[in-house]
């Protein structure tokens, strides 16, 4: 396997929890600002134990910060793990063209390749 720099354990927490349509609001919604978990639960819809659960998988792949004020639990999003998932998709970019360009011209080298040895 190559290495890209990145911590494969961390990428894999980071796109299992991103893998969630529920988990992605969250994160939209606290990337505008900090909140409570209480707030996150009836802004999104989710009971306390839904919340909790999503709260935990964004928690363990390193996306939230989790501070407890006495019985208020407050949560805000951490960027770095998502700077690393996006590094890693960025590595993938191509600076030009789109996809059908690309194998287009893959297949057009093969071709003339295989032309020029006969």
């Amino acid at each position: 396997m190559l290495s890209d720099g990145h911590d494969p354990k961390v990428l894999d927490a980071v796109f299992l929890a991103l893998g969630n349509e529920k988990r992605r609001a969250i994160l939209r919604t606290l990337s505008y600002r900090p909140a409570t978990v209480g707030q996150l639960a009836e802004e999104h819809g989710l009971s306390l134990p839904s919340i909790h659960r999503h709260i935990r998988a964004l928690e363990d792949a390193g996306l939230l910060q989790r501070r407890k004020v006495g019985r208020v639990n407050f949560v805000a999003i951490r960027r770095a793990s998502l700077a690393a998932a996006q590094d890693w998709i960025m590595a993938y970019h191509l600076e030009y063209g789109h996809d059908d360009e690309t194998l287009e011209n893959y297949i057009a080298g093969l071709t003339a390749k295989k032309w020029s040895n006969k």
